[in-house]
Formats: structure tokens, sequence, C-alpha cells
């Protein structure tokens, strides 16, 4: 996977760091071994970025999709929420632009700032045109997929237990670790 040969550094310049996380970057490792380092060393929030910024955009949205999920297995939501959160699954496993103007409109069902609607607002922004008007093509920051995505994920690891999201931020982690490595494949 092309994930383990991309240079962490220029990733992470897409967020700020800490101090002491940036200090695990000096010998330019790559994504998989600055997300080891992160992790082990209590840097959750850097790892997270880090992996959604990496992923692939349809590995980022699966990865933001069986988080949310797996979060409101445990807690009750909308129904709107669940449609939009299956909404994205579909784009991921047809990544059409009639399946992301799907999403788009899902968004405001959802509101932006539910995981649901957040998930489907990185759809709407994973590529193509984002213009209101069909006379004028506009792409999305190539980023901005990833870095919604990413905010899924945490959501969803407070969604559970806010005083616990660390403990299932981290099994999160793991899941994006084998979407990453292929081991989760679209569904």
């Amino acid at each position: 996977m092309l994930f383990r040969f991309k240079p962490a550094v220029d990733l992470c310049l897409l967020f700020r760091l800490p101090p002491a996380a940036l200090r695990l970057l000096d010998d330019g490792p790559r994504v998989s071994e600055a997300l080891e380092r992160f992790t082990g060393s209590g840097h959750l929030a850097e790892a997270r970025r880090l992996l959604a910024y990496a992923l692939d955009k349809r590995d980022a949205v699966w990865w933001a999709y069986l988080s949310a999920r797996e979060a409101i297995r445990h807690r009750e939501v909308p129904p709107e929420h669940l449609r939009a959160l299956e909404v994205a699954r579909e784009w991921v496993n047809d990544p059409t632009d009639a399946n992301r103007a799907r999403c788009k409109r899902m968004i405001a069902e959802c509101g932006t700032t539910s995981m649901a609607g957040i998930l489907c607002f990185a759809v709407w922004l994973s590529g193509g045109s984002i213009s209101p008007t069909p006379l004028r093509h506009v792409e999305p920051r190539s980023h901005l997929c990833g870095k919604l995505c990413g905010v899924v994920v945490y959501l969803a690891s407070v969604h559970f237990d806010a005083g616990r999201f660390k403990n299932y931020l981290r099994h999160f982690l793991s899941v994006g670790t084998a979407i990453a490595r292929g081991e989760c494949p679209w569904g």
C-alpha cells in the first residue's frame, strides 16, 4: 500500500502539531511509523488527523462510516442520520457524482454538526465540482474530505462515553490502520 511509503511530515503540514509530537518526526518517518509513534506516545489526536489525511478518500470515508456506525449502535440517533450514513456508504461502493449529490442533499437534513451530516459533507468535498452552477467547475481542496472524516472519527469516539474517548479512539485508529492495510474491504 502507498500508505506505508508516504512521508508523514508532508501530511502533518496540514495541521498543527504540539512540539512533543513534532519531535517524533525529526527523522522523517513514513506515515505508518509516525502513526505508531503518535499512538505509542499518547498523541492520539495527531494520529487520527494523520491517518485521515493519509488514507485514500474512499478509505477515509469508509473509516469514518465504520466508526460512526459503531458509535450509534450504543446510542440512538434520528432516522435521517441513519439514512445519511447509508447514502455515504453507497458512495463508497459506487463513487458517482449522483451518489455524491445525494450526500449533499443529506447535509441539510442532518445538519453540519452531526456525525452523519459531517460524513456526507466529506463525501461532497471528496472531488468533483462543488459549484452551485454547472457552468463553473470548482474543485474542493484535496485535504478537506480527510479532515472531515477525522472529525467524524473523533465524534464517534466521544459519542460512547466522553470520559473514555481515548479508549474508543485507539480502537478506531486500529480500524483505520486495518483499512489502510486493505484488511477491511468496502461493503
